[in-house]
């Protein structure tokens, strides 16, 4: 069975529904960032419990999609999506209404399972569209979509915080999301045939996910896009404490440095589109991932600085480095789910958000008044992606055009 066949219109309308299905992981983490303090008092809970909304929010994440992808793989795209994405509508009106914290991280991590539906059917739609470079490229303009959320949402969150309460914050997240629902449900098509669907798609699915970690090539390269992608989440996990801690920040001060530092993953993705032109994702990463470590090690090493600008020079280029390496990396592991894209899809984001818990994890826990911790959460992952991937001998395929579903 073929690929369907896209308008240049509908396919721009489909990629552009996917990105901002994509926003529902960062809307829902980096909204509220500077509420933290605020929910806690609210509920009479310690400011570590509620902490503890984000990573359970990356648990989530990581379980659900899994969850979304064998079901992805046997009864379709577009009924998972449609699923996920009204779970998630219903769990953000519900959660402002909780009045005890346990409630609300239940909830969270609720959530968060509607949250994954998005990530899982977006990058299987586009393997099913897609491959080789036009795959990276659509994947790139998913990524820059994506980076508008980490860019709003601090400074939206602030703003709704000092305007409305924290408690508004979760009612945007639900428009938001209601919006996405009703333009799912009509732009995007179904792109699994039924002759490719799975039966009994979680006996199949276990049997996919057992030989895709048997794969030497995709287990390699979802690591290296969990690896890349586990500094952006340190930066995320640190930043309140170095911004607002260190150098002293106001709630509508971090947001704004947050969103300045996260606009280098849009100028980096830009970047990325253009040498996508004439190299491939695996050419663009193996010169790309050890400027990654170089930037991060300077990072790492005016991490004790008292001055705000030197400390952001080399973080802006480390998180725009995120930016500019991980679609290429999530491009290559989709081309090795050769098994199902679904599942692979599901594997690839479990794999990211696992790595995502423990980085984020082990900043919050070596919080020492210092930006060090941050610092390290970015440069670790940086080492190890870059070995993994020169010690692979990576060559993944990559056709110079792409199918004809444009």
């Amino acid at each position: 069975m073929s690929r369907i066949t896209l308008s240049p219109k509908r396919a721009a309308a489909v990629t552009a529904v996917l990105g901002l299905l994509s926003l529902f992981p960062p809307l829902a983490t980096d909204m509220y960032l500077a509420s933290l303090g605020d929910l806690a008092d609210a509920m009479g809970a310690s400011h570590t419990a509620a902490e503890f909304s984000l990573s359970i929010f990356f648990l989530g994440l990581c379980v659900g999609q899994l969850l979304v992808g064998l079901l992805s793989d046997g009864h379709g795209r577009k009924v998972p999506l449609l699923v996920g994405t009204a779970l998630f509508v219903v769990t953000s009106v519900a959660l402002p209404l909780m009045n005890d914290i346990r409630w609300f991280n239940a909830l969270r991590f609720v959530q968060a399972i509607g949250a994954s539906a998005g990530m899982v059917v977006g990058r299987a739609i586009v393997k099913d569209l897609y491959d080789g470079r036009r795959a990276a490229q659509v994947m790139t303009v998913l990524v820059m979509l994506l980076t508008i959320g980490p860019i709003m949402s601090p400074t939206l969150g602030s703003l709704l915080l000092e305007m409305f309460g924290w408690r508004s914050i979760f009612a945007v997240m639900a428009m938001i999301s209601a919006v996405a629902f009703v333009l799912s449900l009509i732009v995007l098509p179904e792109t699994l045939h039924v002759t490719k669907r799975k039966a009994r798609p979680f006996l199949n699915g276990t049997r996919t996910a057992i030989e895709l970690l048997t794969q030497r090539s995709f287990v390699t390269m979802a690591l290296v896009a969990g690896c890349v992608q586990g500094g952006m989440f340190a930066f995320i996990t640190g930043s309140s404490g170095v911004f607002q801690g260190i150098f002293g920040l106001s709630a509508l001060g971090f947001g704004l440095i947050f969103a300045l530092v996260a606009a280098a993953l849009i100028v980096f993705g830009k970047v990325n589109g253009l040498l996508l032109r004439h190299h491939g994702p695996e050419q663009i990463l193996r010169v790309g991932l050890p400027c990654f470590v170089v930037s991060a090690m300077l990072l790492t090493l005016v991490s004790g600085t008292q001055s705000l600008w030197i400390f952001i020079l080399p973080l802006w280029v480390s998180i725009g480095m995120v930016g500019l390496l991980s679609a290429n990396a999530m491009s290559i592991t989709m081309e090795q789910a050769h098994a199902g894209a679904g599942m692979g899809s599901a594997l690839l984001g479990a794999m990211q958000f696992a790595i995502a818990f423990l980085v984020s994890s082990c900043v919050a826990i070596g919080a020492t008044g210092s930006a060090l911790p941050m610092s390290l959460g970015i440069l670790l992952p940086a080492c190890l992606a870059t070995v993994l991937f020169l010690v692979s001998g990576q060559r993944a395929e990559q056709p110079q055009s792409g199918s004809a579903a444009i």
